[in-house]
């Protein structure tokens, strides 16, 4: 059994180590700026980390993280997580794809962009009816080139669908159809 005063003496040391960090995750921060402990809402996003990285992958972050800011969580020091260049601060949605490199100078660089569809798909991230091309209409269980084709020009002549439903006002899109692609969207 350890004495008394010795249990106190830790327990003081434990204290006096996470009170500050407690207290950083706690205070309300600037916008961009990073927390100790990240407000987890519930809800994240799926992104991809790839390039010079030690552990290039998929991961899920807190919605609401910016680019700069999902780097600095996964680059393994300090020092070099300070060295990220990049002044976009817009948010990370599902199915970004954050490219980091180095340049000469040694110092990270990160270039923004969008997953395959095949891999939106399975990895779940849902995809958007508006922003689909012909190419990956295809893609989708049910859909061929000729519906896609019909996807395409009815989006042209009327306009967004706004949600999947609105696909039915798609010749060939029924509500058996309909009812197959939901879950991807």
């Amino acid at each position: 059994m350890m004495p008394r005063s010795q249990r106190l003496a830790l327990w003081c040391l434990a204290l006096a180590l996470t009170l500050p960090l407690y207290i950083k995750g706690r205070i309300p921060t600037p916008q961009g700026e990073d927390a100790a402990f990240s407000r987890f809402t519930g809800q994240t996003v799926t992104v991809r980390l790839t390039g010079d990285l030690p552990r290039p992958g998929v991961y899920r972050f807190p919605k609401g993280v910016a680019a700069v800011a999902a780097i600095k969580m996964t680059l393994p020091v300090a020092e070099v997580a300070a060295s990220v260049r990049g002044s976009d601060t817009r948010e990370l949605t599902s199915g970004d794809v954050v490219a980091i490199s180095r340049d000469r100078s040694g110092k990270y660089k990160f270039l923004l962009s969008n997953m395959a569809i095949k891999e939106r798909m399975l990895l779940g991230v849902p995809l958007d009816p508006d922003l689909l091309s012909e190419a990956e209409w295809v893609l989708l269980p049910g859909i061929g080139a000729a519906l896609s084709r019909r996807i395409i020009e009815d989006r042209q002549e009327n306009g967004a669908f706004g949600a999947v439903e609105g696909l039915l006002r798609v010749p060939g899109i029924g509500p058996g159809k309909l009812a197959a692609i939901k879950r991807y969207f």
